[in-house]
């Protein structure tokens, strides 16, 4: 063999190597990645509450309520579903890769590569619900009250009293993952994946409004230009949130990899306070109002990349 064919066939050995090596790569240890989507949210179960205190006579309004010598206060409580939405989110990941396992006999070409993550995101959105009382809205009467007896004045029919509701929704997502990759026998560069996570999610309300649309009390019928949570329209919780996602991740270069994936974020109820309704003699005061959302499930689509550290 001459030192030309030598040469020729040391290099091609090489070449040939460290293709095997790329090729049979078992993991990627840590990595970090970003990443950011969009997607849905449905019909949310919503409520609200509060008490609507009773006017006296130098500030009432025609019409409204006439008999002033009624010693009781309204007791609100409706409930209902928001709007469908959409959403918007962007996060980061930090992840650390196991070495891989094999699946079936080593000619197989199957793997399995579990990994773990910590990751946290921002999901942006909004809400928009319409409320109505389910039940008669009661009045209630005042301690030490005098005058006409409160239970002589009839409550307002189930699903005459109704609001619509509107707010800004902010929310950030702190989750611990496990990732299962698949290694198949056609790529083991292209790797579909499953996972599942748990965590939390503090969720901030902001601008909210919230409007009567229906009041059979008030002379128009109904409230305009009235926010009800106009001392305060912003108000903030926790919840617990869940989380299973499936994609694929392809590994483009030696350490950078791209990645496209569907998720379902499941966040649990949570109780928000609002302020009370300051307009003066322009409207009776309240008490703060609660506001319950429901569950939320959140379908999303996301695109990232990912880097081997």
């Amino acid at each position: 063999m001459t030192k030309k064919t030598l040469f020729i066939t040391l290099i091609t050995a090489a070449i040939i190597s460290q293709s095997v090596h790329a090729d049979e790569k078992g993991s990627r240890g840590l990595y970090i990645g970003g990443f950011g989507g969009g997607g849905t949210s449905n019909n949310d179960n919503m409520s609200q509450s509060g008490v609507a205190y009773k006017r006296d006579e130098a500030n009432a309004i025609p019409g409204y309520l006439a008999d002033y010598s009624y010693n009781a206060d309204l007791l609100v409580n409706v409930i209902g579903k928001s709007d469908p939405k959409t959403a918007s989110l962007g996060g980061a990941q930090i992840g650390y890769e196991l070495p891989e396992f094999q699946m079936g006999s080593h000619s197989s070409g199957w793997g399995l590569r579990p990994a773990i993550e910590l990751e946290g995101y921002y999901l942006g959105s909004s809400m928009n619900s319409n409320l109505s009382n389910p039940n008669p809205e009661a009045f209630q009467p005042l301690a030490n009250a005098v005058g006409e007896n409160p239970n002589s004045h009839p409550p307002l029919a189930a699903s005459s009293h109704t609001f619509t509701d509107t707010m800004n929704l902010n929310m950030g997502v702190l989750l611990a993952n496990t990732v299962f990759n698949f290694k198949t026998p056609w790529s083991s560069r292209i790797l579909p994946y499953v996972g599942a996570g748990i965590g939390g999610a503090i969720t901030s309300l902001s601008g909210a409004n919230s409007t009567q649309t229906s009041n059979p009390q008030m002379p128009t019928g109904y409230e305009p230009g009235i926010n009800h949570f106009n001392s305060n329209t912003n108000a903030s919780s926790s919840a617990f949130a869940t989380q299973a996602k499936v994609g694929v991740r392809a590994e483009l270069f030696d350490k950078f990899s791209v990645f496209a994936e569907y998720r379902y974020l499941h966040v649990t109820g949570s109780s928000y306070t609002f302020g009370s309704t300051e307009y003066g003699v322009d409207h009776a005061k309240t008490s703060n109002w609660g506001v319950g959302i429901g569950s939320m499930n959140y379908h999303t689509g996301v695109f990232g990349i990912q880097y081997d550290i």
